[in-house]
């Protein structure tokens, strides 16, 4: 029989009546069950057979909500790098040329509720001041939220201003459509971020961070002209979306849900991840409406001399 190792569940009759069996089979007559108990039945008996198919953990599931986060956040980080990291503590200090606060920023990863900073809270926030002036940068801290809500409220109360709030938005790749692009339009694949993919949001920021990791970059063409990019690079299981842009001009036009289905296309993995300022309306409701979920929010807070 070839479904043996395969879990089963085998309707029975027996005795006038029906009787079910769940389990793994082990032999063309018994079944492992949960308890690991071993059950034995005569195939005569079978009224019904079915492998019962595993059940996908959902994105962002299947632990604590304090670790689900760092696990986001950590794969959200290693796909736009920081030049340089610096551990200190359950803090890690990400320092950059300057561009993007996420490469610039202080992230919490230590032990609830301040995230086990190195020195005494005060202390270490006076050596963070330090550090990031001395590189000409805006002290500034990344608070994944709610995890780490005290945290914030001590800055907010030592007078660091809320700089962004974000949404961290996640799907099953499953649920993400992938319609056609219209008419007139179509798909560029490139490994790398060209001058013309840059050009499509008017600067070249960021270059440096992007080619720093692998990424896939979708660009989608009309009449030879670039007029819409998106960038997605993968970790530890997440598609990472990024840079979703397109010009105003082409807006409307039923492009955003092929662009995401495209970077969709571009990945192996079964589950993504994107962050969305939480002002931005419009974006919200397309990624809402693509498939995919609030996870959790983040916020800047920067000390502003």
């Amino acid at each position: 029989m070839g479904d043996v190792g395969e879990r089963v569940s085998i309707r029975l009759r027996e005795n006038g009546g029906l009787r079910d069996l769940l389990g793994t089979l082990e032999a063309p007559t018994s079944v492992r069950k949960k308890d690991g108990s071993l059950e034995s039945f005569n195939p005569a008996d079978i009224a019904a057979w079915r492998i019962v198919q595993p059940v996908s953990q959902r994105a962002g599931t299947g632990a604590p909500t304090s670790i689900r986060i760092n696990e986001i956040e950590q794969s959200l980080e290693n796909t736009w790098p920081a030049e340089e990291i610096i551990i200190r503590g359950g803090w890690r200090y990400r320092l950059s040329s300057g561009f993007t606060y996420r490469a610039n920023s202080i992230i919490p990863f230590g032990k609830l509720p301040l995230g086990q900073p190195e020195l005494p809270f005060s202390q270490e926030i006076q050596y963070a001041i330090k550090e990031f002036t001395a590189r000409g940068l805006t002290p500034t801290f990344h608070l994944p939220l709610p995890a780490y809500a005290e945290l914030d409220q001590a800055l907010a109360d030592s007078g660091w201003k809320l700089i962004l709030d974000a949404h961290i938005l996640i799907a099953d790749n499953v649920d993400i459509p992938t319609p056609p692009l219209p008419s007139g339009f179509t798909f560029i694949l490139e490994d790398y971020p060209s001058d013309q993919w840059l050009k499509v949001q008017g600067d070249d920021v960021g270059k440096k961070i992007m080619s720093a990791y692998p990424g896939k970059y979708i660009s989608i063409s009309h009449e030879s002209e670039l007029i819409a990019t998106g960038r997605v690079a993968e970790s530890d299981g997440w598609a990472v979306l990024s840079r979703i842009y397109i010009k105003e001009e082409f807006r409307g036009k039923g492009l955003a849900r092929p662009l995401l289905g495209e970077l969709i296309k571009n990945s192996t993995t079964t589950k993504a991840a994107l962050q969305v300022d939480i002002s931005n309306s419009p974006a919200i409701e397309l990624y809402s409406s693509s498939g995919f979920r609030a996870h959790h929010n983040y916020r800047y807070r920067s000390y502003i001399a």
